[in-house]
């Protein structure tokens, strides 16, 4: 496949099974929240993520994802692409997680990408091919462990090797493009009006991620947050220790927690 040709396309039929396990609520919240579709129009150009662990049809998807957000280097648009797909994976699957004690099928390939095509903000949405939702059951440590393990280690890891090994970005960048929103959520979400016991909850799951949750987890050695992680407890966001290369694109600049600003 030669770079800038069209990746194919999701058929709409795939996306339109009965949605089960979900509250109208829920819904909502995944769709004005999350950039979640439980259903799209054919019209959208929408393709499975799998089909971005191919070099071609990675590289095809990051040449034209650069003309959207005006980049000229591939780990820029990887590093800025990167930041879209968590977001879109963390706050959906975090939330089910957290405040509902559910959870979506995670893995990569059950993933779809859909290309809003907006030529002024470039912010891709995503669905799920399976959109059941589903409960948790049994010990609730155990249940919380195999979540997670599925959210990093089968999807978020598998697609952020690929990104490192077509693009060269840094691991390190993109680890850290991940933990900023997993920081954020949860500071979030524990200043929010909740009962005691989801509080607590909030609170073990954001410690478990960030600094109790292993290797296996995440598909790698250690925990990649483990060193860096404490650093976002504090009130204001501090200096990332990484920049996610925003300022390389048309128009760009230094994020307000950049490590390359001058501190104040």
């Amino acid at each position: 496949m030669e770079r800038g040709e069209q990746l194919a396309m999701v058929p709409a039929q795939l996306n339109m099974r009965d949605v089960i396990g979900w509250s109208e609520s829920e819904k909502l919240y995944f769709e004005n929240k999350c950039r979640f579709q439980f259903h799209f129009s054919k019209e959208k150009a929408a393709f499975a993520a799998k089909r971005l662990l191919n070099r071609e049809n990675m590289l095809s998807f990051i040449e034209e994802a650069a003309k959207k957000i005006g980049s000229r280097e591939d780990r820029v648009t990887a590093s800025l692409f990167f930041k879209r797909y968590v977001f879109c994976c963390l706050t959906s699957s975090l939330y089910a997680l957290s405040l509902r004690n559910k959870q979506f099928d995670m893995r990569l390939q059950n993933v779809i990408i859909i290309d809003e095509q907006d030529k002024h903000s470039w912010l891709p949405s995503f669905s799920l091919q399976n959109l059941e939702g589903i409960s948790m059951a049994g010990d609730r440590e155990r249940w919380r462990s195999s979540v997670i393990e599925m959210i990093f280690a089968q999807n978020i890891t598998i697609l952020l090797d690929h990104l490192a090994l077509y693009t060269k970005a840094s691991k390190a960048m993109l680890w850290e493009n991940a933990l900023i929103y997993i920081a954020w959520l949860y500071d979030a979400w524990r200043s929010e009006e909740h009962p005691a016991h989801i509080k607590k909850r909030l609170e073990e799951d954001y410690r478990f991620i960030v600094q109790e949750a292993e290797g296996f987890h995440f598909g790698t050695s250690s925990n990649p947050f483990l060193n860096s992680s404490r650093k976002y407890e504090e009130k204001e966001m501090p200096k990332r220790q990484t920049c996610c290369l925003y300022y390389r694109t048309d128009g760009g600049t230094c994020c307000k927690t950049c490590p390359l600003k001058e501190a104040d």
